[in-house]
């Protein structure tokens, strides 16, 4: 928020298909950065760059600046591929996409502060876990992480969108972030003492990891239990179409 021009804020409002006005719908307004007063609240573990701190506001918002969370799971057929998915196809992606560049990030400073301490015949380094278990676990990890998202990333651009592709979506980024998190535990761990300190690399990434896993998007259970219903949905749906009496 610090570096923006706009800000996205989400309130409750009145359901605009609801003439009696007794309902509510979950609506966020595009709103200029000037026109809001904002106080210093962000002060998390982690994810201290993304300035999410709480605002206030009294200004007037025009249509074309406000839309509802239902909106962003309606597609607008014949428009671009970006308006034609629904969002949850690519929610959790975009939140996992970051926490995979942390991940190698720390991998890449960990292994340039190892790499030069390694003895040729693969012998662990004094007072840390085997440097080999480190690497080849860390990497092949986020290698993995990697191909889940380039596969949950291509989905959203080319392939035909069905419920249980969207549910594969979400499953996929949520493993890819779980697969992170043991990564950066592992560096952590083995980052010695010098991990410790406030301002270190590993330390930083951890706590940025640690943090975005906590995000109800990046929910593994969620995701799973909407996987396994997409699943059920589908298998149900195939059944009826089929009938009972029809040869499988």
């Amino acid at each position: 928020m610090d570096h923006a021009d706009w800000v996205l804020l989400a309130s409750w409002a009145p359901d605009a298909d609801d003439p009696s006005g007794e309902t509510r719908e979950h609506r966020v307004f595009a709103v200029r950065r000037s026109d809001v007063k904002v106080f210093d609240t962000w002060r998390p573990v982690g994810m201290r760059g993304t300035g999410s701190n709480s605002v206030e506001t009294d200004v007037l918002v025009p249509d074309h600046l406000t839309f509802t969370l239902r909106d962003l799971g309606r597609v607008q057929p014949h428009a671009a591929r970006c308006h034609t998915v629904p969002y949850a196809l690519v929610a959790a992606l975009i939140f996992a996409a970051p926490v995979l560049g942390a991940a190698e990030g720390a991998l890449r400073t960990w292994w340039e502060r190892t790499a030069g301490s390694v003895r040729p015949d693969g012998g662990p380094v004094a007072g840390q876990p085997g440097p080999q278990q480190v690497l080849a676990r860390s990497s092949v990890e986020l290698q993995s992480a990697r191909l889940l998202l380039e596969r949950a990333a291509h989905t959203a651009d080319h392939a035909p969108i069905t419920p249980v592709l969207v549910a594969e979506n979400h499953r996929n980024a949520c493993a890819a972030v779980e697969l992170c998190v043991s990564t950066a535990d592992r560096l952590f761990r083995a980052g010695g003492s010098r991990a410790l300190g406030e301002d270190d690399a590993l330390q930083r990434a951890w706590r940025d990891i640690t943090t975005a896993r906590a995000h109800g998007t990046l929910n593994f259970d969620a995701a799973a239990a909407g996987y396994t219903n997409a699943l059920l949905a589908a298998r149900a749906d195939a059944a009826h179409r089929t009938g009972p009496g029809a040869v499988r």
